[in-house]
């Protein structure tokens, strides 16, 4: 069982660890320049511009400026096995005061990508859960085969943007080979309306295609950046789609995890589409000005 620091520690074989620390979070580089965002809120972020495009419902929940977080740890290793060779299961998740939602969408998102690559993989529905699931595959395998394993994840807010504050998902698999697979997942979460803000509700009705045309040159400009004399590297990566997001002062950054448009060397590439690309695109309350 995950619980924080500050209760009675109590030492098991798994040896579950938690930790607690509060601090500040917030990402201010990212927010809309002051003049350019609109009336502060009582929460004392820019307002949100009206967008025929939402419900037009105005929340009266409040909006902290900053938000502060309490840190959980989750390890557990084999019972007895305390090398450096011992599977080792890891997770430190950020808690946001006073955000039960916020929490629960990223705790489950977590959840989700911690899972043990298999033929017939089983998603945990918590991290207990999924500590005991990547505990017992280790076990299951002969001899010396899962020294080294390890599956971790974390969590930490990377951006904020009027209300809407950004929170990268990480995790890293290794059950043997060449190396480890990183996943990261940013989700984006409207503090006013307290709910997840997927890609398609930040484009404006009926500008997906135009958001993707301007997504697809930004792959070009970022290819021709990263491997211009490789004639073939378009053909043998080409663009995709994704779903992870972030707003910045310089448009719309999306995230790639690795093998998805650049091979594993190239890490998890990143491509911005500037919002001078994006005028009528992006629905007015998610817009710089």
């Amino acid at each position: 069982m995950m619980r924080r620091s500050g209760q009675s520690p109590l030492l098991i074989a798994s040896a579950l660890a938690l930790a607690l620390s509060l601090a500040a979070c917030d990402n201010s580089t990212d927010t809309p320049p002051k003049e350019e965002a609109g009336p502060a809120t009582d929460g004392g972020q820019p307002a949100k511009s009206d967008d025929t495009g939402d419900s037009g419902e105005q929340s009266a929940r409040p909006v902290p400026a900053k938000l502060t977080h309490q840190m959980e740890t989750l390890e557990r290793r084999p019972q007895g096995c305390d090398g450096d060779d011992c599977p080792v299961f890891e997770v430190h998740l950020q808690v946001y005061d006073g955000q039960p939602a916020l929490n629960a969408a990223v705790r489950r998102q977590l959840t989700g990508q911690l899972v043990v690559t298999g033929e017939n993989p089983t998603t945990p529905d918590s991290l207990e859960a999924a500590a005991d699931q990547f505990l017992a595959t280790a076990a299951g395998v002969a001899a010396e085969g899962s020294h080294g394993w390890e599956l971790s994840g974390d969590t930490k807010q990377i951006g904020r943007w009027h209300d809407l504050v950004t929170v990268a998902i990480n995790s890293y698999e290794f059950t043997g080979g060449a190396h480890g697979m990183p996943i990261t997942q940013w989700l984006n979460w409207d503090l006013a309306e307290n709910h997840a803000v997927p890609l398609g509700r930040l484009i404006a009705s009926g500008q997906e295609e135009a958001f993707w045309n301007a997504a697809e040159q930004a792959h070009a400009r970022w290819v021709e950046k990263e491997a211009p004399s490789d004639d073939g590297f378009r053909e043998d990566w080409p663009f995709q789609q994704t779903d992870s997001y972030r707003l910045t002062r310089d448009g719309v950054v999306l995230h790639y995890d690795v093998y998805s448009i650049a091979p594993y060397a190239m890490g998890q590439p990143q491509l911005t589409v500037p919002w001078s690309a994006l005028d009528g695109v992006i629905r007015p309350s998610y817009r710089p000005y």
